[in-house]
């Protein structure tokens, strides 16, 4: 078993433990069960409330939901086990709740293990994207990596694109690693996994004491908010990532070699099930409302971020430079 300590601004702290089997090892408490998991989950949970995933969970009216579960419990502390989903909406209602005083999380999806909430809980609004925040901090988070392994291999190892997003984001030698296990065709075994989940960990929250966003965050939010909370979390961190690397390329002096790499590993390990377009007339409407675009670039510069003006943004998609984004698929 192994652990890490996180520190916030605020001096909370989080402890994040790694190990097999820790669903076993919850602390009592209420907890609320994506109801996907649930399904696919053979033990047994106990105490569970069952809610559905997915971004319309995220929303104000399920808040008090949850403030009705603590009431009717009196229980003082709360589990979110699930997707990002779920563990947004309940990490919400209990940082907003003074009678709930432990919180812990145990994601049970690659993006929510590798991206633990450990900076603030989001809600959609409106169907605008993580419109409404706050902050929090939860106790403890459990990461199993073998129930993330399982949706690795049920996704046809697409979602090995997570780890390399945030090792390109964060930690260069990581992406090196991840990329040549890719190159060499053979299949990722369980014990590489977890070290790919507790290395991808060491490197996301290395992004947030440095407070710089993961490549593709900013722009993935106004593309599920372009498509009404439709395009899908997945596929719209996928191709943020790659609009923000095109920016990059335009408009400063971005590792082009490490951008290729990841352009190439996407069109290889790209979910067919996930959309193949964006509505880039959406999201130049969103941005110019913005007045234009922050992005973030691979390691190497991790304190770079870069500011693209709506007006430069606009000319970027006119001019086709960002050809070969919709290619791939």
């Amino acid at each position: 078993m192994k652990r890490i300590t996180f520190t916030s601004e605020s001096t909370e702290r989080c402890q994040l433990i790694f190990g097999k089997n820790m669903i076993e090892k919850l602390p009592e408490s209420i907890r609320v069960v994506d109801s996907g998991f649930k399904k696919s989950f053979a033990g047994n949970l106990k105490s569970e409330y069952l809610m559905p995933g997915g971004e319309h969970i995220k929303s104000i009216d399920r808040v008090f939901e949850i403030y009705q579960l603590v009431r009717v419990s009196r229980c003082k502390a709360v589990t979110a086990i699930g997707g990002g989903s779920i563990i947004d909406l309940v990490g919400y209602a209990c940082a907003g709740h003074t009678e709930v005083e432990k919180l812990f999380l145990f994601p049970t999806t690659t993006v929510g293990q590798i991206m633990p909430a450990i900076n603030g809980f989001k809600l959609n609004f409106e169907f605008v994207k993580d419109l409404l925040c706050e902050n929090g901090i939860p106790d403890r988070v459990f990461i199993d990596s073998s129930i993330s392994y399982k949706e690795y291999l049920d996704s046809l190892r697409s979602d090995l694109l997570f780890p390399l997003l945030v090792a390109l984001s964060f930690d260069m030698r990581l992406f090196r690693y991840i990329s040549n296990l890719v190159a060499s065709g053979k299949e990722i075994t369980e014990e590489q996994w977890d070290d790919i989940v507790f290395s991808s960990v060491k490197a996301y929250l290395k992004g947030i004491e440095l407070k710089k966003p993961f490549v593709g965050a900013e722009t993935a939010g106004l593309i599920e908010t372009a498509s009404r909370l439709r395009a899908g979390n997945r596929a719209a961190v996928i191709l943020g990532a790659m609009v923000e690397l095109r920016l990059a390329r335009e408009f400063s002096n971005n590792d082009v070699k490490s951008s290729e790499v990841f352009f190439g590993l996407v069109r290889q390990l790209w979910n067919r099930n996930w959309p193949l377009r964006i509505d880039l007339s959406s999201l130049v409407d969103l941005i110019e409302q913005k007045g234009g675009l922050k992005i973030s670039t691979p390691d190497g510069s991790l304190d770079r971020t870069y500011f693209v003006g709506y007006s430069s943004f606009e000319r970027f998609i006119r001019e086709k430079t960002w050809r070969g984004l919709e290619s791939f698929a």
